[in-house]
């Protein structure tokens, strides 16, 4: 039936509908200065992980990291360090955050003092080739890029990538996904031993996407 339906079809509508299938277009990037200013007047990015909504979802990725044997973690857009947190108290002996909001590293700096954290632009740092790591995650990042898929091109061959997506338009997603065939269609293509959960948050169908996989 596909092979059917891709001979009817002209071309461009076929391009169409693999990029609807792809992500949900929404709005634009944001600034760093947009990011300093949700940091200062959104009081959960201050909470502890423990009280965190994402904390439920912060334990699964945790816990595989350290079935894999984890021990060198890069973490691109670490936010305020919450994530980082967690990874100390479970043991993960290196890692790096960065995030483009000054910000929010700063506050990741205060809580975290035993990891590093640094301003960088993911599509300029240097950390992807000079820090050593064994594993990535990169949580709720993907969808604020344009050039998402450039990002994940930087990570190297062979790397755990753990990493999260919604299913939900926000103020500063470029994307969303309506489930988890459209991120599959998205990202499978760089990685191998790929896979997507998911993970309902509330009862009105808020949901998000864990994928995993090994850099190719």
């Amino acid at each position: 039936m596909k092979k059917i339906v891709k001979a009817l079809l002209p071309p461009l509508l076929l391009q169409g509908i693999k990029k609807l299938r792809a992500g949900r277009s929404h709005g634009s990037e944001r600034s760093a200065d947009w990011y300093d200013r949700t940091f200062e007047s959104v009081g959960e990015w201050r909470l502890h992980y423990s009280e965190s909504p994402y904390y439920f979802l912060w334990t699964v990725i945790v816990d595989r990291l350290l079935r894999a044997n984890a021990r060198r973690v890069l973490d691109i857009g670490c936010g305020p360090g919450q994530l980082a947190c967690l990874l100390r108290d479970r043991g993960i002996a290196e890692y790096h955050g960065f995030d483009f909001s000054p910000k929010r590293v700063e506050q990741a700096q205060k809580v975290c003092p035993e990891y590093r954290f640094t301003i960088e632009d993911a599509f300029a740092t240097d950390l992807f080739t000079t820090f050593v790591y064994d594993s990535v995650v990169c949580t709720e990042f993907l969808e604020h890029v344009e050039r998402d898929l450039e990002v994940l091109q930087r990570i190297a061959s062979g790397t755990r990538v753990l990493a999260t997506v919604p299913n939900f338009p926000g103020g500063a997603h470029v994307r969303y996904f309506r489930d988890a065939d459209e991120v599959h269609a998205r990202y499978h293509a760089a990685f191998r031993d790929f896979t997507v959960d998911t993970f309902i948050a509330n009862p009105a169908g808020k949901t998000f996407y864990l994928l995993e996989g090994t850099k190719t």
